[in-house]
């Protein structure tokens, strides 16, 4: 199962229909062991008033999905990760504001422009929201600063385990949007990023069925 994993290729890029609708566009960025998913700021504050005040200049913001212990610890080992995967623990979302491109924000790192149509957009942003814990007042839960770049760390309602991890995490919020990657087969930053490459090839803007995994 995991060679198959890591050897996911663009088995899913038949599905794709092209379309005329003009498209909004996100972005992926390889850290290596996971993707970073960057979305507009504008869309992620509608839905999350709470991030205006947390980030005003952003034009775009990037998000990560991953277990709390590993993701906010500074040396995280073997150990941390193996925890993570064996049994399902707290998440968290770690988001980064931008004021430049992708490209600029994280040269020398891997980085895709992918368009989606604007409903895609919409189901993406708020499945995005939902993952957001409250508190009892209904505020985002913030659990401390972020790793670089003047970000943040905001509990999440999900749990991380080995079928629903940092990058299967950004795949399903791809599939909102529309695009048919499989998420059991995006367990690697690299099986994602090979996936989305795919769909990047073409244009779609028409309404494309709802993919399940």
């Amino acid at each position: 199962m995991l060679l198959a994993l890591l050897c996911t290729g663009c088995g899913a890029a038949s599905e794709w229909r092209p379309v005329g609708e003009q498209g909004q566009a996100l972005y992926l960025v390889d850290h290596g062991r996971h993707v970073g998913l960057v979305l507009p700021a504008v869309g992620l504050q509608r839905h999350l008033p709470a991030l205006k005040k947390a980030f005003p200049a952003a034009g775009l913001i990037e998000l990560g999905w991953g277990d709390r212990a590993f993701y906010q610890h500074e040396q995280a080992g073997a150990g941390l990760a193996l925890r993570a995967l064996l049994w399902p623990t707290d998440a968290v979302l770690h988001l980064v504001p931008l004021s430049q491109s992708p490209a600029v924000a994280f040269a020398g790192l891997s980085v895709l422009e992918l368009s989606v149509p604007p409903a895609g957009m919409e189901r993406l942003l708020g499945e995005v929201a939902a993952s957001f814990a409250r508190n009892e007042a209904g505020n985002l839960r913030g659990v401390g600063a972020g790793r670089y770049g003047g970000g943040r760390f905001y509990a999440s309602v999900e749990s991380y385990h080995l079928l629903h991890t940092c990058n299967t995490w950004v795949a399903r919020r791809l599939v909102a949007a529309g695009l048919p990657l499989r998420p059991a087969l995006a367990f690697t930053a690299g099986a994602l990023m090979r996936q989305a490459a795919c769909c990047a090839k073409e244009e779609y803007a028409q309404p494309i069925p709802h993919i399940t995994d």
